[in-house]
């Protein structure tokens, strides 16, 4: 395997670990946003919603890291592929 495409499969790694980071911090802010909910449900189906709001923004914010896990991991995939077309290309070429 050529350094390149070592280089390549090292940094899928290190990108495949943000991206699991990413994904805690999305599974967190999804319990938060799931226990809120399920704590503003309690009241009743047509009582006001009182912390409507609060919902909204929690849903926004684990949307976003949700987001960012997808990308990062597509990114990985990406990097991987790339890496062993890169050294199949060495490989040939020798």
């Amino acid at each position: 395997m050529t350094a390149e495409a070592e280089q390549l499969r090292q940094d899928g790694h290190l990108i495949e670990k943000w991206a699991v980071g990413w994904m805690l911090l999305s599974l967190a802010l999804w319990a938060w946003f799931g226990y809120r909910f399920l704590l503003d449900d309690d009241r009743g189906r047509f009582a006001p919603a009182e912390g409507g709001r609060a919902l909204v923004g929690i849903l926004a914010l684990a949307v976003i890291p949700t987001i960012i896990t997808a990308a990062t991991l597509v990114y990985a995939r990406v990097l991987f592929r790339l890496a062993s077309r890169t050294g199949q290309k060495a490989d040939e070429g020798s």
